[in-house]
């Protein structure tokens, strides 16, 4: 009688991968990819966002120069905005001193000489951001 059946030993460089463990390898490196997409994605939407942000502040600004530039015209309908670039809109309100405490609409009969002109600059567009508003006082020159 011989003994029972004795399989060859295998030496320590052999072992081989097994199903599992490879599995297991594909399964770390699908969630390390799906989350360096993520946050890939995320930095071009934030990037996109701080783009129309500082884009609607330059416009805004341009507006304000404009209109601080432009000689005072009594009971104003607007003093002229720049162009928008694609993708903004430009809105101006202007708001009249009623001589006594507060500012309004429309142009008293007589104007007492101080308008507040109100900038809104929106971005369109599928992701917009919020409005940029910048508040101009214009006041008349009184000569010396």
């Amino acid at each position: 009688m011989t003994g029972p059946a004795r399989r060859p030993r295998r030496r320590r460089g052999d072992e081989g991968e097994t199903l599992v463990e490879a599995l297991v390898a594909v399964a770390l490196i699908g969630v390390a990819f799906v989350a360096i997409l993520g946050g890939i994605g995320t930095a071009i939407i934030s990037s996109a966002t701080q783009r129309k942000v500082t884009t609607a502040d330059a416009l805004v600004r341009s507006a304000a120069e404009q209109v601080v530039g432009a000689p005072y015209v009594s009971c104003a309908t607007g003093y002229g905005t720049p162009t928008p670039t694609a993708g903004y809109t430009v809105t101006v309100e202007i708001a009249y001193w009623d001589g006594v405490g507060a500012f309004g609409r429309p142009c008293p009969t007589a104007d007492a000489g101080v308008q507040k002109v109100t900038l809104t600059v929106r971005a369109t567009g599928p992701h917009p951001v919020r409005d940029t508003t910048l508040e101009v006082i214009k006041r008349e020159s009184v000569p010396s």
